[in-house]
């Protein structure tokens, strides 16, 4: 690591309580002001009808695991419909519902009952839209140890990127976009962790929670294994030395190197084997995962692409040119900026959020460090799935949601090679310029 990245460490290794807390709260206040209005999160809501994973929630509280009726997003097996996205939604809803039916019984109880919605809206915002801030914060934190670059970082990642695009459409209880939340969310505890102390099990619990959310981001579960792996070699290099300065014949104890290198590998079994037992119970086998069959009997440009092949080279043409050169146009209405994305597919990440080209930038310094490069090595699989997928999803959306799938693990590769004395104006203009790009951003 270089001296100025050695400097930052070390100086913001002791910062006091207050200051993390006061910027942590300056942190949730911005983005209260300048992402509220996108978000409004006084919206927010979700309803068992229009939320598969949250029907099959209460579906799995009744003892049934096919869906109450057929659903948009429901897979047919026989004559039931089965959920097939957003594993880690169903899991957060059976506890959200779990907890609301006990409030409801401690209410009738006290003589105080009234009609209560299966998922209120401020639990969903404090399991779904809240997490995803502080744990931004902290990841960025454990990458750096400075607060207030760590609350700029998080604020970039949440009001300069595509997230802010997906948490205004969360309020509508859409699954595809609480997906995303919960992946970024498992990203970050994932990467920061595999930076930071890799303890590993936070990392093996992140991995679960982005693979149940997003199935493509099971592939980080490479850069994990890598850490297992370097864990166990770290441990034999360890007892190799105690062995040759030690006079005892005994060899020395099994220290938590492995311990980590297990939880690791059963994070990864738990994060692959869970869907795979769903799978079997719904639809007879662990690789049939029953994706294919949205698409059945669907007639629009998607449906049919997915019909013909849901993954294929073919679609890497479009997914170039969603991710890397799409833009709008932009003009003024009614006295303010307002961006044309009626006839656009995705948004050039690097047009909309330019802090991204530091990772081209400071190539040479996070190359350097063994767990930055597994991690940037990590994301190419990951990408070169998602390009080879049948849709963008992004027609019309003025950026390149998908790229939600790997931004989080850039962002917090980089950040301690881009905020260095050149580095800091740079970053901050490239602030600006990504958070109002994406404030006129038409919803």
């Amino acid at each position: 690591m270089d001296a100025p990245e050695k400097g930052r460490l070390s100086a913001g290794a002791g910062e006091p309580r207050w200051k993390v807390y006061a910027c942590l709260a300056l942190l949730l206040a911005a983005l209260a002001v300048v992402v509220g209005p996108k978000v409004r999160l006084l919206h927010w809501q979700v309803e068992p009808g229009g939320n598969t994973a949250l029907d099959e929630a209460l579906q799995w509280r009744r003892g049934n695991l096919a869906l109450s009726h057929r659903f948009y997003e429901s897979a047919r097996a026989g004559e039931k419909y089965y959920n097939v996205t957003g594993l880690a939604f169903t899991l957060v809803s059976v506890a959200a519902t779990t907890l609301t039916d006990a409030g409801a019984l401690l209410c009738r109880r006290l003589g105080c009952a009234g009609d209560a919605a299966a998922f209120p809206a401020p639990l969903y915002i404090a399991l779904v839209a809240l997490p995803l801030p502080i744990i931004a914060f902290y990841a960025f934190r454990g990458v750096m140890k400075d607060s207030p670059w760590a609350a700029v970082l998080a604020f970039y990642l949440i009001a300069g990127t595509a997230l802010t695009h997906v948490l205004g459409v969360c309020q509508g209880g859409s699954i595809y976009y609480i997906n995303h939340v919960l992946a970024v969310v498992g990203l970050l505890i994932f990467a920061a962790d595999l930076l930071g102390r890799r303890r590993l099990w936070p990392a093996a619990i992140g991995l679960c929670l982005a693979a149940w959310s997003r199935q493509m981001t099971i592939l980080y579960a490479l850069p994990l294994l890598w850490a297992a792996w370097r864990a166990g070699a770290t441990q034999l290099e360890a007892q190799a030395d105690a062995a040759r300065s030690a006079d005892a014949d005994t060899p020395p104890p099994v220290s938590s190197a492995r311990r980590r290198a297990a939880f690791a590998l059963l994070g990864m079994a738990v994060a692959v084997g869970v869907p795979a037992l769903l799978n079997t119970l719904k639809f007879g086998s662990p690789f049939e995962s029953g994706y294919t069959r949205l698409y059945e009997g669907r007639t629009d440009r998607i449906g049919r692409r997915a019909q013909e092949a849901v993954f294929g080279m073919r679609y890497i043409p479009m997914h170039a040119r969603a991710m890397n050169t799409a833009y709008p146009c932009w003009d003024v209405r009614k006295s303010t900026p307002y961006a044309d994305t009626a006839d656009m597919n995705g948004g050039s990440i690097w047009l909309t959020s330019p802090i991204l080209l530091g990772v081209f930038v400071t190539w040479r310094r996070w190359w350097r460090d063994p767990a930055r490069r597994a991690l940037m090595l990590g994301t190419l699989p990951v990408i070169f799935g998602l390009m080879c997928y049948h849709t963008t999803g992004a027609d019309g959306a003025g950026c390149y949601r998908y790229s939600l799938d790997f931004i989080p693990v850039w962002l917090l590769v980089i950040a301690p090679y881009i905020l260095t004395h050149r580095g800091n104006l740079l970053t901050v203009a490239c602030l600006a310029y990504s958070t109002a790009y994406f404030y006129y951003l038409p919803p």
